[in-house]
């Protein structure tokens, strides 16, 4: 008898090679001397001839680069305006976004945050896992710079996706290889919003002890199917040269309205465990991710304030600041998991590079007390 073996094929993605189209190639490269970040230097291809500017004929070349911090940068010299309208489309600022996830928190406050700053940009219409709509939003938009803020995390939380696995592979994994890979044949850095729930605390990296996980560390914790595609896709995007990977982890902003947020979340909720996490101040940190898309900034980078910050702190923070009659109850991990369906991630991640390269950063409590809790002080007492 014979016995036939089926396999499930996967999609194979095969990366285009990135190519910086003219006006700029790169011409030199040299390392940082505080972070070892490799730096690129651009030029420009454009060749002027009087006061007018004449395009070359100059051939784009593949940009290579293995180190997984890195850093484009222009000529001194240059100016960040110097042909990028020819090139991109985009105006006299030399910039000009497109960003991913219109409807999404994030998303939606990039799109605040560029319009306050006047940069110009434009939300992607294209489905992330459909390469034909990508490549014709950047022939529309012409964008200098993408962000994906897109994906999916689940409604009301990452339990959703323990039951809709597919679609959240094809969010989360299939698209955003796509639009990694559509950039990368455009010349394109993608800032990438990921996640930093992907560690959890254990023998080399123990709660409490602030010793915590590097940019460089593997992925520990898989007790949810979200962190497991979030994990397999970072895992993946390492191979693209273009793209910046922010691991964000418990966004927080100065939105207490916003379901969202996770001083919110933790309001409403009847009890909560009291671990001390990473977390992300986004009134702080996403200015910082704007920052990084000017200076060309890729690899992975933990996108959270440095330190920790626990439950029972941030509750105490509300009580004092916002509602001084506000109450909680506290449960262990144990009473936890027979409400939830998947496992949640708990971590502390290491902010060096962050820091290193944006040194104003604030420790997590100070930012949490001036950019979400002094503006929205409620009380006398705090």
């Amino acid at each position: 008898m014979t016995i036939a073996i089926l396999t499930p094929i996967l999609p194979i993605f095969h990366p285009a090679p990135l190519i910086l189209h003219p006006p700029f190639v790169p011409s030199h490269r040299q390392a940082h001397p505080d972070t070892g970040t490799l730096r690129v230097r651009i030029t420009s291809s454009v060749t002027h001839c009087g006061n007018n500017k004449i395009q070359s004929s100059h051939s784009p070349r593949p940009l290579r680069i293995t180190p997984r911090s890195r850093h484009l940068e222009r000529d001194p010299g240059q100016s960040p305006a110097m042909s990028s309208a020819t090139a991109n489309g985009s105006t006299a600022s030399g910039l000009k976004f497109l960003i991913y996830g219109r409807t999404g928190w994030i998303g939606g406050l990039l799109g605040q945050l560029c319009a306050g700053s006047g940069i110009p940009y434009e939300y992607g219409s294209g489905r992330l896992e459909n390469r034909a709509s990508l490549e014709a939003d950047l022939e529309a938009v012409r964008p200098t710079h993408v962000f994906n803020a897109a994906g999916v995390t689940g409604r009301p939380n990452v339990d959703w996706c323990e039951t809709h696995r597919v679609e959240t592979i094809r969010a989360n994994v299939a698209g955003t290889l796509t639009l990694a890979d559509v950039c990368r044949s455009k010349g394109l850095v993608l800032i990438n919003y990921a996640t930093g729930c992907i560690f959890e605390y254990d023998e080399k990296h123990p709660e409490g002890s602030g010793i915590g996980f590097k940019e460089e560390d593997t992925p520990n914790f898989i007790g949810s199917f979200y962190s497991k595609t979030k994990a397999m896709v970072e895992d993946l995007l390492k191979n693209y040269e273009n793209v910046c990977t922010l691991r964000v982890r418990m966004p927080i902003s100065s939105d207490l309205s916003n379901p969202r947020n996770f001083i919110t979340k933790i309001t409403r909720y009847e009890k909560v465990v009291n671990i001390p996490n990473s977390m992300t101040i986004l009134d702080e940190l996403l200015p910082i991710s704007i920052e990084m898309a000017k200076r060309n900034l890729t690899g992975i980078f933990n996108f959270t304030n440095p330190g920790v910050v626990s439950h029972n702190e941030i509750l105490e923070m509300y009580r004092d600041y916002i509602d001084p009659n506000f109450t909680w109850k506290n449960f262990t991990l144990e009473e936890q998991a027979k409400v939830i369906v998947a496992p949640r991630s708990n971590n502390e991640l290491d902010t060096t590079k962050l820091k290193t390269e944006f040194p104003e950063l604030l420790p997590i409590k100070e930012s949490l007390i001036k950019y979400v809790f002094e503006p929205n002080k409620k009380t006398s007492s705090a």
